[in-house]
């Protein structure tokens, strides 16, 4: 009986030793890619290039139809004795740190409580605690505003138990505590929702061995508890890190960067860096400065936004 030895046809392999791919398999892929690639260029690309290069120029309101470049003139400007950039900068980490660890802890603490094996109706819980969350921005900016005004609740019931009435607008601390508030206000469902889910996700014989053992409650939270919620939080801490050191909304919509740092003064007590631009376009017109502002921004925000690619590995390649 003959047997065949002919071999058996395979698939062409380019000069790597891979298979060949369909000719059209790229002109397809850049197709599908065209839509964000360009919208991506336009809304975002664009503006960031000119935005650099107004950065380096006198744009402004006196300079508004013939305007030119000035080098690092504005760069000069902002780093020089006695502008605002250090003291904006101060409150702007303060707060970006601040605002950070109240949101996250305080998502921690009530994912926990909510967690507990003997605690009733957490559902009903859950539902009333996500609310804020729910609400549209804005609104509860407005609402927030209302509430701390001079003669708003707040201040009716301090006056109700014998408690002086605060200005919470009107002083620098007050009005930095009010923003921490409201801030925390808006962000604690978000990491409540996060915790809630990293809290599900570990092991229940983990706790089961531990009750064996004997562990007090400091032990399980140390030992089991905090290093599973500590892997789901940390690609978040970063971020949160580098939205709040760019978060503006709130703080414009609140206070508008105000009280005053000191009478005569081009920024407020409550004034970031984001929010300070913010007034250098809308305000005092000087938008080569502002540009300037912005790119020191990019530069600290593209900064962290890195370090969580680096942390979580988001850009690493599958093996």
């Amino acid at each position: 009986m003959a047997v065949n030895t002919a071999p058996t046809p395979t698939r062409p392999l380019n000069p790597t030793g891979a298979p060949k791919r369909p000719r059209n398999y790229q002109p397809l892929a850049w197709l599908y890619l065209a839509p964000v690639l360009i919208s991506t260029f336009v809304l975002t690309v664009l503006p960031f290039l000119y935005t650099f290069y107004i950065a380096f120029t006198n744009y402004s309101l006196f300079h508004y139809n013939e305007f030119e470049w000035v080098g690092f003139e504005n760069f000069r400007e902002i780093f020089s004795a006695g502008s605002g950039f250090l003291p904006v900068m101060g409150w702007t980490v303060t707060w970006m740190i601040l605002a950070t660890a109240f949101n996250i802890i305080s998502g921690m603490l009530l994912a926990m409580m909510l967690s507990h094996p003997r605690l009733r109706e957490r559902t009903v819980y859950r539902t009333l605690l996500i609310i804020p969350w729910a609400l549209p921005f804005i609104l509860t900016v407005q609402v927030w505003a209302g509430i701390l005004n001079n003669q708003g609740p707040l201040n009716q019931i301090l006056g109700m138990v014998g408690i002086p009435t605060v200005k919470w607008l009107q002083g620098i601390t007050s009005a930095r505590a009010s923003l921490l508030m409201m801030n925390l206000w808006l962000s604690y469902p978000f990491f409540m929702t996060i915790c809630l889910a990293a809290l599900t996700a570990i092991p229940r014989e983990l706790y089961e061995a531990a009750d064996i053992d004997g562990a007090s409650g400091w032990a399980r939270f140390r030992y089991i508890t905090y290093p599973f919620m500590l892997s789901a939080l940390t690609p978040l801490l970063i971020m949160q890190l580098s939205f709040q050191f760019g978060n503006a909304g709130v703080i414009v919509l609140l206070t508008n960067g105000l009280p005053l740092a000191y009478p005569g003064s081009q920024y407020g007590a409550t004034d970031t860096l984001a929010t300070f631009a913010y007034k250098l376009v809308y305000s005092l017109r000087d938008y080569g400065l502002a540009a300037a502002y912005s790119i020191i921004i990019f530069i600290v925000i593209s900064g962290l936004t890195i370090t969580n690619s680096l942390v979580t590995g988001a850009f690493s390649e599958a093996d």
